[in-house]
């Protein structure tokens, strides 16, 4: 049998392990300070990863590490390094492993590892250590309790099978069905769809606007079945919740307004018999009737047709908006409830004063260009650094706009993005910051983002004018 390598490993002249080759590894064996490594050499100055023992063709090399000695012995006499070097066993760092000579390499101060080749060995018991192992590789006997144990554990487990067995036959009560799928199937497709009657006629909004006043000489006259001034109604309605919704700016729009769903609350009256009119709440007056009958109520249905479809008048005292009193289908619809006054339109530059208006006068007579982010590319490149450093501090700062969305949107919840001009002085503090908003955003968060980016200040020694894109989003 021939002879394979063993490596033995020492720390402080005593013995830590063995490997050999065939068994523990093959062609490559590593050693190092690594922690994963089957043999971890702990030692700060030992590399964390080295390749100790190559092969290559039949022959097998040790692969000396950086400050390491060596020291070998052929047929068990030692033999110096001169000999080694003129025999072609020592080359550089690799050492030929040879199996008529042995050595040991101080690798690292404590450690070394030793080599020599060895025939491999099985070890044959005798009769009388086949006999021992024989004795005590069998198992004990179990005590009295572990018996016991043993036993009540199968009995529960036999006992169990036995109750699931007729309880499934037995007590398990049976399910039992008045029709098939099939007939529920059939029963489904001759259902008829009730469509609301109410849904299917043409909507009675009218344009939102001021009521013709009644005339005078109308107001005295009985009107029929006892119908107070109607149209005064609706604008009661939009008197009374439109300051709650707050205004809106007519000039704040510069795209569609999506489709808004809200819920208004409208008046109603009820008429007596023989009872002349009453007078509305709004514009329209009706006059009393002679009639002064008494006794049971009853609802005139006609008498609430008056409420008016101007979700602007009623909700934002905005110009005229026409509604629909049928939902429409295929489109977004947005709830709006609340004051509507505290959501910013979409697409116009926010708290822009006469300052800010100076500013941009300022900086459009020094012929300050806009830099863009699309236009960065597209500048000089004599204007590329700056244009970097004010980029880079821009995305440095990008998470505090982050922070500052998230803790709004924790209580209002909203989504979009914003664009952010921001008009940088000579001394690189920013001047005006200019906030226009994508999507709808609450005044209030678009107040202290302007406050932040005007807390802001740059590397740079000259005006500067640079726009960025910010979207708002969780995560």
């Amino acid at each position: 049998m021939s002879k394979l390598l063993n490596l033995t490993l020492h720390y402080k002249g005593k013995k830590l392990d063995q490997v050999r080759y065939g068994r523990d590894f093959k062609n490559k064996f590593f050693i190092g300070s690594d922690k994963y490594l089957f043999w971890q050499i702990l030692d700060e100055t030992f590399p964390e990863k080295h390749l100790f023992v190559t092969k290559k063709g039949d022959q097998l090399y040790l692969q000396l590490p950086p400050g390491a000695k060596v020291s070998c012995a052929k047929d068990g006499e030692p033999v110096d390094e001169s000999y080694l070097t003129k025999s072609f066993i020592l080359q550089g760092n690799k050492l030929l492993l040879r199996p008529d000579m042995t050595g040991t390499l101080a690798i690292a101060p404590n450690w070394e590892i030793s080599y020599e080749f060895k025939e491999p060995y099985v070890s044959v018991l005798t009769p009388e250590q086949q006999q021992i192992a024989a004795q005590y590789a069998c198992r004990p006997q179990p005590t009295a309790d572990e018996k016991f144990s043993r036993n009540m554990i199968l009995l529960f487990v036999i006992l169990t099978v036995i109750f699931v067995i007729i309880f499934d036959l037995f007590l398990k009560k049976q399910v039992s069905y008045d029709t098939t799928l099939e007939q529920k199937l059939q029963t489904i497709q001759k259902a008829e769809r009730i469509q609301a009657e109410a849904l299917a006629k043409p909507s009675t909004f009218e344009e939102a606007g001021e009521y013709a006043e009644v005339p005078e000489e109308t107001a005295g006259k009985e009107q029929p079945s006892g119908v107070p001034g109607g149209k005064g109604t609706a604008k009661s309605a939009g008197a009374i919740f439109g300051s709650g919704f707050g205004t809106f700016d007519p000039s704040a729009t510069s795209a569609a307004r999506p489709v808004q769903a809200l819920t208004l609350m409208e008046g109603f009256v009820t008429s007596r018999p023989g009872g002349g009119g009453g007078g509305g709440a709004g514009p329209g007056v009706g006059g009393a009737g002679p009639g002064g009958g008494v006794g049971g109520t009853t609802f005139d249905p006609n008498a609430t047709r008056s409420f008016t479809s101007d979700i602007g008048s009623v909700a934002t005292k905005a110009p005229t908006v026409r509604g629909s009193e049928i939902r429409p289908e295929g489109v977004a619809i947005v709830k709006a409830s609340g004051d509507q006054s505290k959501l910013m339109p979409s697409g116009v530059a926010f708290g822009k004063t006469a300052v800010t208006e100076q500013t941009l006068a300022k900086f459009k007579s020094k012929q300050v260009t806009q830099v863009t982010e699309e236009t960065i590319s597209q500048a000089p490149a004599e204007r590329q650094t700056i244009i970097d450093e004010v980029r880079r501090a821009v995305e440095i700062r990008k998470g505090q706009i982050q922070s500052l969305y998230m803790k709004w949107n924790a209580t209002i919840p909203f989504s979009g993005s914003v664009k952010i001009r921001l008009l940088i002085n000579a001394s690189g503090k920013v001047q005006d910051a200019i906030i226009t908003p994508e999507g709808n955003m609450p005044n209030g968060f678009l107040t202290e983002l302007e406050q932040l980016c005007e807390s802001w200040s740059f590397p740079i020694n000259e005006e500067f004018d640079y726009e960025f894109k910010f979207r708002l989003r969780k995560g």
